[in-house]
């Protein structure tokens, strides 16, 4: 058993020959999927093959950066639609506060569209306050970007990771004197 182990001859079973053969088969398939996208129409050479080699045993950065890619497009949608709404509110409440005030109707209707212009024109805040939020999430996760790209170890920024998220996400102030 051990001159086995040693040489690297295994005998495996029927079953885990064939298992090994198909794990092999899909790394293989993933591998050259991977190469492909990596050479980008280039001719495959055995440096695509070892760079996606690499990637696919040991995901880098460029996963992380991907990710916070994505965050920050999605982010700015929900910034973007939180911008419509408050010009909508606006242009809403403005148009009731005209009516209201250059109306020649009843005292009972100028007073509703005056009362309605004015609720909507304080309800502008919530849309603005989501975009803010919005504007927050992408500094903070921008700045993480930032972070993993120039630290080698990720563990380290664990506790700064932790004090970043409760800070800005979930407004948490209070959990190592972040403001």
């Amino acid at each position: 058993m051990e001159n086995r182990e040693r040489s690297g001859e295994y005998r495996l079973e029927r079953e885990a020959d064939a298992a090994v053969h198909e794990m092999v088969g899909r790394f293989r398939g993933l591998l050259i999927r991977e190469t492909v996208e990596l050479a980008m129409g280039e001719d495959l050479h055995p440096r695509h093959l070892e760079e996606a080699y690499r990637k696919l045993l040991r995901p880098t950065l460029g996963d992380a950066q991907a990710i916070i890619s994505r965050t920050l497009r999605e982010n700015r949608v929900i910034e973007s639609v939180s911008y419509l709404m408050a010009a909508a509110m606006f242009v809403f409440g403005l148009a009731l506060l005209c009516i209201g005030i250059f109306a020649d109707d009843s005292a009972t209707y100028r007073v509703a569209s005056i009362i309605g212009g004015s609720v909507v024109e304080l309800l502008l805040l919530l849309p603005l306050r989501f975009a803010i939020n919005s504007r927050r999430h992408n500094i903070a996760i921008r700045m993480l970007g930032i972070l993993l790209d120039r630290v080698d170890d990720p563990k380290k920024l664990s506790t700064l990771l932790k004090d970043t998220f409760l800070a800005v996400v979930l407004g948490n102030s209070l959990s190592s004197g972040v403001r």
